[in-house]
């Protein structure tokens, strides 16, 4: 008979956290049972047994003592290593998500704190009386008896650990109790995605590789899937009309030896099943002087000593794994995985494997790995990544101040310091660095032009990019939607952390050859491209420059710019950005092949920059690097010019986008923001249609944010065991609204 006598409480001072600092490995006499119960039927998973990725249901930790009686004062705390159960398990509302719960035969009053923290993912204090030897207790997590919807299994495939330990005395030193538990999390069995990666650019008769994927609800490999996939080859002699996977081939075959054999724009067709899907666009020009390579520059792998998300040397995070992945599954060219925390006492280790990894996977003409780390001194983060790998010296530790990093790399030109979106962004108030050379646009938190715009009107000019900031998804993995990865309830306040991208999001670099150097130099020239996740061609000329390239105007000379577009959707939308202004919009009709010329007086055009922002018909965006003007005087803008934002902010927008397709969605998305949110925020929730994105099919609302009433678009991904949302300030999501500013305004309005 479970007994009621148990106190819990969501954010405690005490006890300490009882990993690393306090914790000493032992053979205590406890056991940790652990058991996950899916909502919906099936099988009950008895780990090490291994749940999927996903799934809503119930964890069931039992933990029983046969070591000792604890008195009053014991501790009893269970760390997760290298996986997520949940954003914020609560113990106060048995009819929301993730509610946490503890029952025990035991006499002794029990207490169990949970709640954010990040590593320890509860502990139980016995408050009174003994937990004697024999007794036991248990804690749901995502307890369903409530009427709460329950927890789900992390969204992606990996192998975590649970470690059991006992502070016996009471005086903040934990014992372990064996070794930990571990077990893996797999992928969905059932196929969602069907993806089929070439090269952006290729000569008339070169072969390349064309890679060939089938991804779970996730973005998971479907690393068992047996079957077919078939091409509409068409005079396509090179391309097997069908392959077969096999088991060996983990969810990715790689067909080599594709050419084509006229120049034009390819998008080659493959099905299986009720799946489809049509290729990036390939270019093919007769002797091409230029190539566009793809690749991720801040991803991560091992070494995380903060948040113990990827704490583990897996199979999946070892640092030459991650070039692997992202060769192999997401065709990449070139890559950046790195630690995201090094441990101050293992720097040594930690970045000699990412050396070692450089060093086995550099092959100039197919693949250019690049070493990198990741700092976070409090004037906000970077990513480091170094130009040669061979004999750079261990960095500093990671929690250094921005003067320190500057002065080890700021001068340096074979170094970037990627500004990135991240869990900190720039802090320019605090710190303003001489030159800002690489700025991440779009990141697996989500889009953010924003931080582009801040940059530029600072003074700085950076060339763009885009990464996915993984931390324990598939290196090269298609975007999709992640839990707990958004920017509400971390910068912006709501109770729970909304859905972001967890991969996806690439940078281009447009090079002569697929080179070290060739790679670095257009870098430095800012001759880049970042997209959300779409491979798509985009050019931006002025005259012969093109973007990223400065050029000098005069007061009386005419801009003759020039935009060509190859997409991996149907276009939605194109916006030329010129200073802080929307220079000129064009509607592309939903072609897929795209170009355009404007022709301006120099006195027109506002602003020492200029940029093309591209929007895709299913959700996806890319920019290219701005062009920049040196000129003497800049001009007034012309009356009545819109801001760089106003498609995401003005009224016009808020009507143009409505719809009532997504009605059918209302009650259960008012339902959500009444128990999980304070629905009296969302003021005018109105439906705005069933988005079909690439992500994932979605309903879309809009609404009028607090006291502010502030535009906001809601995401509700309905198609999830639990569904997903995200939020996004502006009608659009490209990244509208300063993070910076309007974050710290409303977390000390509402918090």
């Amino acid at each position: 008979m479970y007994l009621s006598n148990l106190k819990e409480t969501e954010l405690p001072d005490h006890p300490v956290r009882a990993y690393p600092q306090h914790y000493t490995p032992g053979d205590l006499a406890f056991s940790l049972d652990v058991r996950f119960e899916p909502a919906e039927g099936g099988a009950v998973v008895h780990l090490p047994q291994s749940p999927i990725a996903g799934t809503r249901g119930t964890w069931v930790l039992t933990v029983h003592n046969d070591h000792a009686d604890l008195a009053a004062g014991a501790v009893v705390c269970i760390t997760r290593f290298d996986c997520q159960f949940s954003f914020q398990f609560q113990t106060d509302r048995p009819d929301r998500r993730d509610y946490a719960s503890l029952e025990s035969d035991s006499g002794a009053d029990l207490r169990l704190l949970i709640g954010r923290e990040s590593v320890g993912l509860c502990t139980i204090v016995v408050d009174a009386g003994c937990l004697c030897r024999g007794d036991g207790f248990v804690i749901r997590l995502g307890d369903t008896r409530g009427g709460g919807c329950g927890s789900e299994v992390f969204w992606s495939v990996t192998a975590g650990q649970l470690l059991l330990a006992v502070d016996i005395s009471g005086d903040g030193d934990f014992v372990g109790a064996g070794k930990p538990l571990a077990f893996r999390v797999t992928h969905h069995p059932q196929p969602t995605l069907l993806r089929v990666l070439g090269p952006s650019i290729t000569a008339v008769g070169e072969t390349f590789d064309l890679h060939v994927g089938l991804f779970d609800r996730n973005g998971n490999p479907c690393e068992d899937f047996t079957g077919d996939v078939e091409f509409a080859c068409g005079d396509i002699k090179s391309l097997p009309a069908r392959v077969v996977l096999t088991a060996e081939d983990a969810g990715v075959k790689v067909i080599e030896g594709v050419s084509l054999t006229s120049t034009g724009v390819f998008r080659l067709q493959a099905s299986c099943g009720t799946l489809t899907s049509t290729s990036n666009p390939i270019l093919v020009e007769s002797a091409p002087s230029m190539r566009q390579y793809w690749g991720d520059v801040h991803a991560h792998g091992w070494g995380d000593s903060t948040m113990h998300l990827m704490h583990l040397r897996s199979d999946r995070l070892d640092p030459a794994a991650r070039h692997a992945q992202a060769r192999h599954l997401g065709r990449f060219d070139f890559c950046c995985p790195a630690s995201m925390s090094m441990d101050p006492a293992r720097r040594e280790e930690t970045f000699g494997a990412y050396r070692d990894a450089c060093a086995q996977h550099d092959e100039p003409g197919r693949y250019v790995p690049f070493l990198a780390y990741e700092a976070h001194p409090k004037a906000g983060d970077r990513q480091v990544i170094f130009r040669d790998y061979r004999e750079e010296p261990i960095p500093p530790p990671m929690r250094d101040p921005m003067e320190r990093v500057i002065e080890c790399y700021g001068e340096r030109d074979d170094v970037l310091l990627q500004v990135h979106i991240g869990g900190d962004p720039p802090h320019w108030d605090i710190h303003r660095p001489a030159r800002e050379r690489f700025l991440e646009v779009c990141s697996g938190f989500g889009c953010a032009e924003w931080l582009l715009q801040e940059a530029l009107q600072l003074g700085y000019e950076p060339g763009v990019c885009a990464a996915s900031d993984l931390h324990l998804g598939w290196m090269g993995g298609p975007r999709s939607v992640e839990t707990f990865r958004g920017r509400f309830g971390q910068k912006y306040p709501m109770r729970q952390r909304d859905s972001a991208y967890g991969t996806g999001p690439v940078t281009a670099i447009q090079a002569p050859e697929l080179t070290r150097d060739s790679l670095w130099t257009a870098i430095e020239a800012r001759h880049t491209v970042g997209t959300s996740g779409a491979r798509m061609i985009l050019a931006l000329h002025l005259g012969n420059a093109q973007a990223g390239d400065s050029v000098a105007i005069g007061a009386r000379d005419q801009l003759d710019m020039h935009f060509r577009v190859h997409a991996c959707a149907p276009l939605a939308r194109i916006d030329v950005i010129a200073g802080v202004h929307r220079l000129h919009t064009y509607d592309p009709q939903e072609r897929l092949d795209w170009e355009a010329t404007l022709s301006l007086p120099a006195t027109e055009v506002p602003g020492r920059w200029v940029y093309l922002r591209v929007e895709q018909a299913d959700g996806e965006w890319g920019w290219t690097s701005p062009i920049y003007l040196e000129r003497d005087k800049i001009p007034p803008a012309a009356e009545g010019l819109p801001a760089w934002n106003d498609c995401a902010c003005g009224e016009s927008e808020e009507v143009a986008l409505e719809g009532d397709s997504a009605a059918v969605h209302l009650a259960e998305l008012r339902s959500y923001l009444e128990r999980e949110e304070q629905i009296d925020r969302f003021n005018d929730l109105t439906p705005a249609g069933i988005l079909h994105l690439a992500v994932g099919n979605c309903a879309q609302f809009r609404c009028r944010w607090g006291e502010q009433r502030l535009p906001m678009t809601i995401r509700w991904f309905f198609e999830f065991e639990i569904p997903k949302i995200r939020f996004d300030f502006g009608w659009r999501d490209y990244g509208a609204m300063p993070e910076n500013q309007l974050g710290p305004e409303l977390m000390t309005r509402y918090e």
